[in-house]
């Protein structure tokens, strides 16, 4: 199913797609493929992977520009090449995943947002790597980043392409800033919402996805203020909540 039609298809059911953050990281180390598969088990509609470039060009799925927090090893990713990034213990056995990989998991099954991670530092290509990657799965997957050229560069490659632009604070214009870069999505914390932007937002065209909900007062604020799309830890517990009317 296209990113946009499902979209679509929970604003009419009356309910935010529910998001899978780095996949069930409350039960399966977080951006492993038994994450994934974790998420996918407990109901999700969307799963969300971070993903950096390797020493020799492959997409990895990490979060962090380090691989010191997740993993048995220490460096940077960039630094590091595929075959030993693939060879940490990245918890309970799990290995780093490949872009590819996860796109396998989810074809079919779930939506998926994939976080591009070039800031602070930017990895120069790696939009073309991403879009190459994707394939006839560009219009099934969003691409979400703090860095608003990246969104602007691969929406002008791929007009098909969902995009979303995150935000640690509210901006002051986030309409200004969506138009500004193409986007689709206004992706925040929670706490940065409130009905009235997210109104804005849908009268504009667009969509609001929030991050992220792991308790029962960020629920009912996100459920308030109506928003289509919620990301959490906890997809086994939180799932449930967002479902009840």
């Amino acid at each position: 199913m296209l990113m946009r039609d499902r979209y679509q298809a929970a604003r009419s059911a009356g309910r935010p797609l529910i998001g899978g953050h780095r996949g069930n990281p409350a039960e399966k180390p977080e951006n492993t493929l038994a994450s994934f598969e974790s998420a996918i088990a407990s109901g999700v509609d969307l799963i969300e992977c971070d993903v950096h470039l390797s020493f020799d060009g492959d997409l990895i799925v990490i979060h962090d520009h380090t691989v010191d927090r997740t993993t048995d090893g220490s460096g940077m990713v960039r630094t590091l090449s595929t075959s030993e990034l693939r060879a940490l213990d990245a918890g309970q056995g799990e290995r780093l995943p490949l872009l590819e990989e996860v796109l396998d998991v989810a074809r079919g099954r779930v939506g998926l947002a994939i976080e591009i991670k070039q800031a602070p530092l930017p990895y120069p290509g790696l939009e073309e790597v991403l879009l190459a990657t994707l394939g006839e799965d560009v219009g099934e997957v969003a691409v979400i980043s703090f860095h608003h050229p990246s969104i602007l560069k691969l929406k002008l490659m791929e007009p098909r392409l969902q995009t979303g632009l995150l935000e640690v604070a509210r901006p002051v214009d986030p309409i200004v800033l969506l138009a500004q870069a193409k986007a689709d999505i206004h992706c925040a914390h929670y706490s940065g919402v409130d009905p009235e932007l997210v109104t804005a937002v849908h009268e504009a065209g667009g969509w609001v996805g929030v991050w992220t909900v792991d308790d029962a007062v960020a629920v009912a604020w996100s459920k308030h203020c109506g928003v289509d799309s919620v990301f959490t830890n906890r997809p086994a517990e939180i799932g449930p909540l967002l479902r009840l009317p």
